[in-house]
């Protein structure tokens, strides 16, 4: 099928990290980790959105915070799906950048990577 006929009704435009930290211990152990995502999403205009994600990852002896922010434009030739679609798919669209980030902030000596899993953004409420 053509590209032009899968386009999306969403597009984003410019994400970026506001905030990324990492927190450690001398020695960091493998092990599970913790982490909890919040969403918050701010009507800016007609079909116009601002998006931010804050994740923050946890264990004992490590601790990382990254705040995402991106904005959206909704364009479609019926609206009537609008507020379900942004909820799901602009999480969908900014968390792989927040899981890469994550990696490339954890990627240290003396520790191995954390690569957090794939999300069902449809189970996120």
């Amino acid at each position: 099928m053509e590209l032009n006929k899968m386009k999306s009704d969403l597009k984003m435009n410019n994400l970026y990290f506001s905030s990324c930290s990492v927190e450690r211990e001398y020695k960091v152990e493998n092990g599970a980790c913790k982490a909890d995502l919040q969403r918050n999403i701010t009507q800016t205009g007609e079909h116009e959105y601002d998006v931010e994600l804050e994740l923050e990852v946890h264990k004992p002896d490590l601790s990382v915070s990254i705040i995402a922010k991106a904005h959206f434009k909704y364009e479609a030739e019926t609206y009537e799906m609008e507020e379900s679609i942004v909820k799901t798919n602009t999480v969908a669209i900014m968390f792989p950048f927040i899981r890469s980030q994550v990696t490339l902030l954890t990627t240290q000596p003396g520790m191995t990577p954390i690569v957090l899993p794939p999300i069902n953004t449809t189970r996120f409420v």
